[in-house]
């Protein structure tokens, strides 16, 4: 059923659309929370980071995921899936967007 929404949803497309129109509205040192839910989205998000990273539009990014506690997991079962990764614009006016 979560491929069937996804899909007719079009999520991918629009976390895509997302990820890259975010360096564009990112300011200097602008800082991008992700929290992915599902392996799909998490690796998108990882590879555009990771992306911007290697040609200068990302300072720094966040190579490990920050997953939930055992706490909040026992408090909230819904979490246990949940990974956050984050990315901070770089203050270059040469990185080039357009090689995402």
């Amino acid at each position: 059923m979560q491929a069937i929404r996804i899909e007719i949803n079009g999520e991918f497309r629009v976390l895509d659309q997302l990820l890259e129109d975010l360096p564009d509205v990112l300011v200097p040192n602008g800082r991008a929370v992700f929290l992915t839910f599902h392996s799909g989205e998490d690796r998108r998000v990882k590879k555009a980071f990771k992306a911007g990273f290697k040609n200068g539009i990302y300072s720094s990014w966040s190579r490990d995921v920050v997953r939930p506690s055992s706490t909040e997991r026992r408090d909230n079962p819904r979490s246990s899936c949940c990974k956050l990764r984050w990315a901070i614009r770089s203050d270059s006016k040469d990185a080039s967007v357009a090689d995402i």
